[in-house]
């Protein structure tokens, strides 16, 4: 026993040491003199990667070395000059050639996951499809980490996950979303936070208590947010003397970006701004199991959620204040 424990110890070892040591991606690309390699911190607008990423490195006759290390693997746009592909990186050996003009994220050769990844995207198969005919690729949880949208996607991915892929990083988040789904389910006391208002002021979701109050959770750069803003409106004449309180909380991480966007959109209802961003590991939008904006959390005056509204359900919300406001 003590000698297959042995084996595998060494047959095991160059993966832990690459592991330890980050990513190498080693490019060859015709068609581009000069330049740089660098990763855009960004994934989508106003969502931004905790990853602190290595200084952009220098092409030099369509030649790079671009070094760096995650903590688990990330879907990243990666700028090579001008062009930007999108990869799946984790810490593997990575090598590129091509010409720079067809350049794409299928042509890294070397991570596992990210030949996954392209192999799926090329399938044009739906996620969850995919993941149930292979749900022992190492890919399988992060597309059920990033597609599973709804609570009940989310559990049916998860249900699909062998347990290898529920005990790696991406289907542990996904169990936690799940269980923080089930904490902020209507009928549960809402989780207490705190925000920020225009003022400066703190303020918490527990001095709101008494009201119906409508959350609507936002940002100044998510344009369906700004979009609803005049239903909300038409919603705060019409309840806001019915004993029922509406707080825009944004996820913004730029205060002048926030203060601007109030003032452009007239948002004259109380407003509070929380911490973390909309980035993966903000506090609020794990708390409450947010994938996208805008969404919609109600509030009964016991102070239990009584509904918890995503992108497509928020048009339940009139008919929720008729019956919460009387």
């Amino acid at each position: 026993m003590k000698s297959i424990i042995q084996l595998a110890v060494y047959l095991l070892a160059p993966l832990l040491v690459l592991a330890d040591e980050g990513f190498v991606i080693r490019g060859k690309v015709t068609g581009i003199v000069s330049g740089y390699v660098s990763v855009d911190p960004h994934r989508h607008e106003g969502e931004a990667s905790e990853e602190v990423w290595p200084e952009r490195v220098r092409i030099v006759n369509g030649e790079f070395v671009f070094k760096g290390k995650v903590d688990h693997p990330e879907l990243v746009r990666l700028k090579i000059s001008t062009r930007t592909v999108d990869l799946l990186l984790e810490n593997a050996e990575y090598t590129v050639a091509g010409d720079f003009q067809s350049l794409n994220g299928r042509a890294f050769k070397g991570g596992l996951m990210n030949e996954q990844f392209w192999a799926f995207i090329m399938s044009g198969k739906p996620f969850m499809e995919y993941i149930e005919a292979n749900p022992y690729n190492e890919v399988a949880p992060f597309l059920a980490h990033k597609y599973a949208k709804r609570r009940e996607e989310a559990e049916k991915a998860y249900g699909l996950l062998s347990l290898s892929g529920r005990g790696s990083w991406h289907g542990q988040l996904l169990a936690e979303r799940i269980a923080n789904y089930k904490k902020t389910a209507a009928g549960k006391p809402v989780p207490d936070f705190i925000m920020t208002d225009p003022s400066g002021r703190k303020f918490s979701m527990a001095s709101l208590k008494g009201a119906t109050v409508v959350l609507d959770f936002w940002a100044s750069w998510c344009a369906p947010c700004r979009a609803y803003i005049p239903k909300m409106r038409e919603l705060y004449n019409k309840y806001r003397d019915r004993n029922v309180v509406f707080v825009a909380v944004s996820f913004d991480e730029k205060d002048d970006e926030w203060r601007k966007a109030m003032s452009e959109l007239n948002m004259e209802w109380m407003q509070g701004l929380v911490d973390g961003g909309f980035k993966d590991g903000s506090p609020v939008k794990k708390l409450f199991g947010i994938t996208s904006i805008p969404h919609v959390v109600v509030v009964g005056p016991d102070g239990n959620v009584a509904e918890s509204l995503d992108f497509y359900n928020k048009e339940r919300l009139p008919g929720i204040l008729e019956k919460l406001a009387g």
